[in-house]
């Protein structure tokens, strides 16, 4: 090091600091050389007044020295600077004295040499947390710390320009405003310093995560280590909705765990999406389904929360849901330790995904939620293959439709619509009365998204496409040999559906994504509409909007078939309508009980109801 000891220690304190820190640079270019060092500092003598000059300065300066690192930019102007007043307080003559004491060095200059020291020290402490190899991507600070180095570093030059100005050339800067702006940027890249050591830590603490969900082997150990803080010293507790309780994770051995990940956005309808399922569970809870019992299958809920000042609020938003949550719920209010790896390994991408764990902890289904919003219980246990295999029971019914192009989705959970009146009336009040629901706002507080298609509205010729497309189903169907349940089935859908051709006002089909839930006529399906003020609260109180639905259009169609087949045979007995023997809906069986030998009554009775909904008990096949 080209520097005379004399001239390192020449302040105390900063300098034996300054001393003992420059070979810590570990910069092998670091060979200014007395020639470097005295140029720099005869121009910082140069320096008149006005700031303007201090920047002209400190810009030279910085083109000189571009070719070394801003550490080693920042220590050749410090030593310069000390070069220069040790120079001064070194001279010999017979006015020595006067000169000193002209020259002196005022308090504030050792001042801001101790905040030039502070700051260089923070320098190289960054130095050394970016020589460790952590990428930007893992520690972002490291890169938003580097951003204020420049600026500190033309700050530490420019204030060592302004107090040599001021001791040697009698200038009369203000050394506190020099020292106010380099420590405003010094505690910048302070705390960029303390962000990066967390997340460095926070990076550590991925990577052991990351191991150990490679290595879990149960899922209880994969729940904790995605939610609790460490393994020495689990805080996390689950709520259970069942027992209103809280219990430890311990609670899931031996289970598989239907996880479910989202945040507070629209959680009132997801609630009622869990709960659903959890009741399900807990019907028959004994029962087993290829090969598995539903009381083996349990629900988690774990709130992501990004947003830490949303915690308390979060917290107290958790307390009332708590009164009408079913399942389990994980009590965090805050980030998750083991977010990353849920984004990385379980792709939350911010949308809720309900992936399917087994008490090894593999991953069943990577999310179940689509599968289940459409299939429900049909769907168990969950596994992808188990929705594949509930799909074919409406792909030909797809497959139809797609052949028309009305452009319709299947994906994201909606629910919707196809119909077809007799005439156009109906068909303008049907798709009035859902156009009304679909921004009502209890369907918003549901998160429901509704569609609606009128079959044949631009191409009147598709009407006729689809029927004939079902009846080549139908028969290509009926001569292939049935040897599964599937098959009998299928079959039996597509004779319902073709039911609906009849309907003397139209028909309505509502399917939940690609399962059909409803085969509807068209005049109790627009009454059920029109009176949705009526049976509105059940869709947050009960299983969705398509349980909700069919329990007030059972009931509506019911009421319309007694209001239409009210007929007075001879007799003068009225007839009995019962459920059919079978359970089937929406189709109703009609039993008249006709005077022994009187079969015309029957006849005449059947003229007027034989349709999709109604048939006499004397026509049905037994």
């Amino acid at each position: 090091m080209i520097m005379p000891h004399a001239i390192l220690m020449f302040f105390t304190p900063p300098f034996p600091l300054f001393y003992t820190r420059l070979p810590e640079t570990g910069s092998s270019s670091f060979q200014p050389g007395f020639h470097t060092l005295k140029l720099i500092s005869t121009q910082m003598i140069n320096a008149t007044s006005g700031v303007q000059y201090v920047h002209k300065t400190t810009m030279w300066i910085l083109e000189q020295l571009k070719n070394y690192s801003w550490d080693a930019k920042a220590l050749l102007t410090l030593a310069a600077f000390a070069f220069e007043i040790h120079r001064i307080e070194s001279l010999e003559s017979p006015w020595t004295n006067e000169v000193q004491s002209r020259w002196k060095v005022p308090p504030i200059a050792t001042n801001l040499v101790a905040w030039v020291m502070e700051a260089l020290e923070h320098i190289w402490e960054w130095l050394k947390l970016s020589s460790i190899g952590y990428n930007t991507e893992d520690v972002p600070s490291l890169s938003d710390a580097f951003n204020e180095i420049p600026l500190l570093v033309y700050w530490i030059l420019a204030s060592l320009v302004a107090s040599v100005a001021n001791i040697i050339a009698s200038s009369d800067y203000q050394l506190s405003d020099f020292i106010d702006r380099l420590s405003s940027i010094d505690n910048n890249l302070k705390e960029h310093l303390s962000l990066i050591k967390q997340e460095i830590d926070g990076f550590e603490d991925y990577l052991r995560r990351k191991e150990m969900f490679s290595q879990t082997k149960d899922s209880v150990s994969m729940l904790r280590n995605l939610c609790e803080p460490t393994p020495e010293f689990p805080r996390v507790q689950v709520y259970d909705g069942n027992t209103k309780t809280k219990k430890g994770f311990e609670v899931f051995k031996q289970k598989h765990v239907l996880l479910y990940f989202s945040e507070f956005n629209s959680i009132d309808s997801e609630i009622l999406f869990l709960n659903y399922i959890h009741v399900r569970l807990e019907e028959n809870p004994k029962e087993v389904i290829k090969g598995f019992k539903k009381e083996d299958f349990k629900i988690l809920w774990i709130p992501i929360v990004d947003n830490m000042d949303d915690s308390a609020k979060i917290k107290l938003r958790f307390e009332t849901l708590k009164s009408y949550i079913r399942c389990y719920a994980v009590e965090h209010f805050s980030k998750l330790p083991g977010i990353r790896l849920i984004r990385e390994k379980l792709n939350y991408t911010g949308k809720p995904i309900m992936p399917v764990l087994t008490p090894k902890g593999d991953i069943m289904n990577e999310d179940a939620k689509d599968l289940i919003f459409q299939w429900g219980i049909e769907a168990f246990p969950f596994r992808k293959f188990d929705g594949e295999d509930l799909s074919l029971k409406w792909k030909w019914f797809w497959d139809v439709l797609k052949k028309l192009s009305l452009g319709i989705q299947l994906e994201g959970g909606k629910y919707i619509f196809i119909y077809q009146g007799k005439n156009r009336e109906w068909n303008q009040k049907l798709a009035f009365e859902l156009d009304k629901i679909k921004v009502h706002e209890t369907i918003k507080r549901a998160d429901c998204v509704i569609e609606h298609y009128q079959l044949g509205k631009n191409d009147h010729g598709a009407i006729s496409s689809f029927w004939k497309e079902i009846e080549i189903k139908k028969e290509t169907k009926k001569a292939s040999k049935l040897h599964e349940v599937l098959d009998y089935e299928i079959q039996d859908k597509m004779e319902s559906l073709l039911r609906l051709k009849n309907d003397p006002q139209g028909w309505v089909i509502l399917s939940k994504g690609s399962n059909v839930k409803v085969l509807g006529g068209m005049k109790p399906m627009f009454e059920t509409m029109m009176n949705f003020e009526i049976w509105k609260d059940k869709v947050l109180q009960i299983e969705g909007f398509d349980i909700a639905l069919k329990e007030y259009y059972d009931a509506q169609a019911e009421d319309d078939a007694a209001e239409e087949v009210k007929p007075t045979p001879p007799n003068g007995k009225m007839p009995i309508i019962r459920e059919p023997p079978n359970g089937e809906k929406p189709q109703h069986t009609i039993f008249i009980k006709p005077p022994k030998g009187e079969k015309s009554i029957c006849d005449r009775i059947c003229s007027g109801i034989k349709d999709f909904f109604h048939q006499c008990c004397a026509c049905a096949t037994d």
